[in-house]
């Protein structure tokens, strides 16, 4: 069995053990940090065929026929986060894009497609699976949507409404199955089909704000965990403590912590020591764990294993007593590497011992290299260097060695020298190497100084450095082509890396050399890197040979990557005390990287990523990074910025008295990605989506009104107690019907209203303040009337005021000379006035000109005004003629003529005859009607005629087309 080693991280938990949990399991709302988590137009259950194909994006803007998408403030009820104009998950028809890319399809073209999750979430160990989310579509009955989903790789299967469509507004929608349940693979899907049709192009299926929570109930189904074994029994404080885990029934994967009891068994404060991961297809494992140094002897410690994240929050089952026992501290001292030099160490050159140590070690803590005398005797011992540090440097536990660095001191030369560490918080001595043999060299390298360089990529840098001959006597000599150079070793192994390729110079004594170190790619050339090394000048000719090597320093080259490293970080919105990795992209072991939030002190972290607690921070917070290169530091990154929420706020508002028959919305602030779950003792729903809910009260009586609100950072519930009383309902005005310029006294009082409002329908200004209101409206209006009883509730009527206006009728009518005119007012059943005085319907009239009459209707509530235009007429009439008894033919122009008189003669037939029955005259000519200079001048042939008695026959027709025959004498006198 392989046990898993914890990581370690620094939790600030508040969770509580409790019976049921619920929690969220999946959100996506396709904005700004969506990452791929839905695969477009895949094959799913269907053909994918057609043009009307999935896309995200946040266009709500149609065109060329199509219309436009609805914005997410369009909902039924509420609230879409980003609206109104999110980025959001909908159906378009690829033959009008790049133009139009909104929620919109050609009904021309027969289409399925699907959009399913790129991954599934893990629903092992729980229950009442919800899956929510926001949808609009129009289409048809041959276009809609559907959902489906698939269970452990399983067939895509429906669920849901048969069809989606017919939604001209924003939809909450909630899902819920037990098939969904103790799965460890759950994905969900969306469905696009149309036929080919001839209607008009409309709103396509379109989804945003998918959510799914879940619910642990320990109760009825709860997951132990529990420890199977553990190892070593006792086991020393700062030492690995191995032990066995098993669940009692697989759970999605997760984070666990390792809990370690106080020496009595009791975890009322445990000790985090750490967490590692398990699977969702693991049911038991091994995990080490390092007991701190800072743990008291004691012989009933306990662990337990306790899951953190995600939901659902299990305590694990303590394991069996262990004893703890504080361990003896020792110290190993491991060779230096300069020691792997052939030649003796030289006095004055740095040194790096390394080595081990066990135990615990306490604040303050410096562990010391000392170096003996030149007969191994530690009885006065010389000091090479310090290191102040309070860790434990342990092989067992992973830990590489420690390091102390120094300079060997000046001692006489010798081979009997040892090493050892010390330690001073414990004191203990540690094991001693040696022996090895110090020499004095004749070259000291840069007068015992160390050397830093940082340089980029192409860009090198260069130095002067010293050396200097003969420091401890004058023996030495060097040949006249003698070459001083620079030697680099490197610091693992002191192996030689370069020789003469950083400096070298020709010379005999003392002097400097021009220490050249190229740019990165070029260092890479020479076999050398970034990193430390091991530094000495030495000569080509010395005389003795052994002084041709020169003392130790250290060349640290730096060389951070030109350009800055990129933060991936694993999320960018998360909740309140998460604890977030964040990879630094490309990373370099060797380097150092340095990390800036906002405009505060720049930090260090080891590791990558690097973990961040958001302990105690909401809101915005950025984060930028850049390398450290041995010492020498890079470019800044572009910031990242992390969206830090919290927990779900559900403080309740609305009001907490509120009268029967009264709509009420209540809500709670919305955040995103964030599952509602609303409960009420009473009252009607009319609505519920999310944060907000409309209830109808129809009775009195004291309510509450629950919220239970859900997103990645945790829970809230939240009440809110209702008083309910009953409203006095406003007395019924009725409507009235009136005519233009009429008034209208509206009486509205009623028992136990305090308060009147009048206001026009649809308007909020206020007309009237009382319960009497007289109004002479010009045109039909509707009031809106508000009656208010002494406790504050409401209660309306309206009140329509239909206005009719007076009517105007006009008509004609004619006679003949001779007749009258019937004039008929109508309206049976009226009052009548007539101009005339006449109050009957009908009335005759003789004479030309205009009648009035004044109608005053039954049925009406506005009086008709009608007028006749009387006019006599002649081309529609009988004939009237009148013919003369004498005329007197003398030329005195008077009577001359035997004319007639009448009106309305079309034609006419005259004959008159003397007493011997000749026709003396004839004429057909209707001029001679009316006429006093034409007819019969009482000649014939010309003569005079003797006076006398005529007879006459005339035959008169008129334009009615009657005739008239009329027959008689007329007498001639001179």
């Amino acid at each position: 069995m392989n046990p898993k080693y914890l990581w370690t991280l620094i939790l600030l938990l508040a969770t509580a053990s409790v019976s049921s949990q619920t929690f969220q399991l999946f959100a996506e709302d396709f904005d700004d940090d969506y990452a791929g988590s839905f695969l477009l137009n895949s094959a799913g259950p269907g053909d994918s065929i057609g043009n009307n194909q999935w896309i995200i994006n946040d266009s709500y803007t149609g065109g060329f026929g199509y219309p436009n998408t609805p914005s997410q403030l369009m909902v039924e009820s509420g609230t879409i986060g980003g609206a109104p104009y999110s980025t959001y998950l909908h159906v378009h028809d690829v033959e009008a894009a790049p133009a139009v890319i909104n929620a919109s399809y050609d009904p021309g073209s027969a289409s399925d497609h699907f959009a399913e999750m790129a991954y599934g979430f893990c629903t092992l160990g729980l229950v009442d699976i919800e899956f929510t989310f926001f949808w609009i579509g129009e289409g048809s009955a041959t276009a809609y949507g559907q959902v489906y989903y698939s269970a452990d790789g399983g067939p895509w299967t429906e669920v849901g409404e048969p069809l989606y469509n017919e939604q001209s507004l924003w939809k909450y929608e909630v899902i819920t199955s037990t098939d969904f349940e103790d799965v460890a693979d759950l994905r969900f899907g969306f469905r696009w089909l149309n036929n080919v049709s001839g209607d008009d192009p409309s709103v396509s299926f379109a989804i945003d704000d998918i959510i799914a929570v879940g619910t642990y109930d320990a109760l009825a189904s709860p997951v132990d965990i529990n420890i199977t074994f553990l190892f070593p029994d006792p086991v020393c404080a700062l030492s690995t403590l191995v032990f066995g885990w098993e669940l009692s029934a697989p759970l999605c994967d997760g984070t666990y912590q390792v809990q370690l009891s106080n020496a009595s068994g009791s975890f009322a404060s445990p000790t985090d020591l750490g967490v590692f991961d398990i699977a969702s297809a693991d049911t038991s494992g091994a995990v080490a764990v390092v007991i701190p140094g800072t743990t008291p002897e004691g012989d009933c410690y306990k662990v337990r294993v306790v899951r953190l994240s995600p939901l659902p929050y299990i305590v694990g089952e303590a394991s069996v007593c262990f004893e703890v026992q504080d361990c003896p501290n020792t110290v190993t001292t491991l060779p230096p590497v300069v020691t792997y030099d052939t030649n003796a160490v030289c006095v004055n050159s740095v040194i790096d011992v390394p080595f081990f140590s066990t135990g615990v070690y306490l604040p303050g803590n410096v562990y010391t290299a000392q170096l003996s005398d030149s007969t191994g005797s530690f009885d006065s011992p010389y000091t090479i260097g310090t290191f102040t540090s309070s860790a434990t440097y342990d092989p067992a536990l992973g830990s590489m060695p420690g390091m102390v660095s120094g300079i060997v001191p000046v001692v006489p030369p010798g081979c009997s020298y040892f090493i050892r560490v010390v330690s001073s918080a414990p004191e203990v001595t540690g094991s001693v190497y040696g022996p090895l043999c110090i020499q004095e060299c004749d070259i000291e390298t840069n007068d015992i100084t160390d050397i830093y360089v940082c340089i980029s990529e192409e860009i090198g840098d260069t130095l002067t450095i010293t050396y200097d001959t003969n420091v401890f006597d004058s023996i030495a000599t060097y040949c006249p082509d003698n070459t001083f150079c620079v030697e680099i070793l490197d610091a693992m192994f002191f192996n030689q890396a370069s020789l003469c390729d950083l400096g070298i110079t020709v010379d005999t004594e003392s002097g400097t050399i021009e220490l050249m170190i190229p740019g990165y790619t070029d260092l890479l050339a020479l076999g050398l890197d970034a990193g430390v090394w091991y530094m000495r000048v030495i000569a080509s000719c010395a005389d003795p040979s052994e002084n041709s090597l020169g003392t130790l320093i250290h060349l640290t080259i730096g060389a951070p990557a030109d350009d800055p490293p990129v933060l991936i970080p694993e999320d960018t919105l998360f909740c309140e005390g998460a604890v977030i990795a964040a990879t630094v992209v490309p990373y370099n072991p060797n380097s150092v990287y340095q990390f800036q939030f906002g405009a505060g002190t720049p930090f260090t972290w080891p590791f990558n990523p690097i973990l961040i607690n958001f302990a105690g921070v909401t809101g915005d917070v950025s984060l930028k990074v850049r390398e450290i290169n041995y010492g020498c530091p890079g470019p800044w990154s572009d910031s990242i910025v992390f969206h830090v929420i919290d927990v779900p706020v559900v403080a309740i508002s609305g009001p907490a008295k509120a009268c029967t028959g009264d709509t009420v919305t209540y809500s709670v602030p919305y955040f995103l990605s964030t599952y509602y779950d609303w409960s009420i003792t009473g009252g009607t729903v009319v609505d519920t989506a999310n944060n907000e809910i409309s209830v109808v009260w129809d009775a009195e009586g004291y309510y509450t009104l629950t919220i239970f609100a859900l997103n990645e950072c945790g829970s809230g519930t939240g009440n809110k107690t209702i008083h309910i009383i009953p409203t006095i309902p406003i007395g019924d005005v009725p409507d009235q019907l009136i005519c233009e310029g009429q008034t209208v006294n509206l009486n509205a009082n009623a028992a136990g209203i305090e308060g009147y409002a009048w206001y026009e329908y649809g308007d909020t200004t206020l007309v009237y303040d009382d319960f009497y209101f007289s109004v002479t409206p010009d045109s039909t209006i509707t009031y809106l009337l508000v009656g208010t009883d002494e406790e504050g509730c409401n209660s309306s009527d309206t009140v329509m005021i239909a206005v009719e206006y007076p009517t105007n009728e006009f008509d004609t009518a004619i006679f003949c000379i001779g007749t009258q005119a019937l004039l008929d007012a109508g309206h049976p059943g009226s009052n009548y006035s007539w101009s005339t005085g006449a109050t009957t319907q009908q009335i005759t009239a003789g004479m030309t000109g205009i009648y009035n009459v004044t109608i005053d209707p039954a049925d009406q509530v506005c009086n008709i005004f009608k007028e006749f235009r009387v006019e006599m007429v002649t081309d529609t009439c009988d004939p009237i003629v009148e013919i003369p008894n004498a005329f007197s033919p003398n030329n005195d122009g008077v009577n001359d003529f035997f004319s007639l008189y009448g009106a309305a003669v079309t034609d006419l037939d005259l004959l008159i005859y003397n007493r011997w029955g000749e026709l003396v005259y004839e004429t057909h000519d209707i001029g001679i009607v009316n006429n006093m200079q034409a007819g019969w001048d009482g000649t014939f042939r010309g003569e005079p005629q003797e006076m006398g008695a005529y007879a006459y026959f005339l035959k008169a027709t008129g334009g009615s087309g009657n005739s008239v025959v009329l027959k008689g004498s007329v007498t001639l006198i001179r």
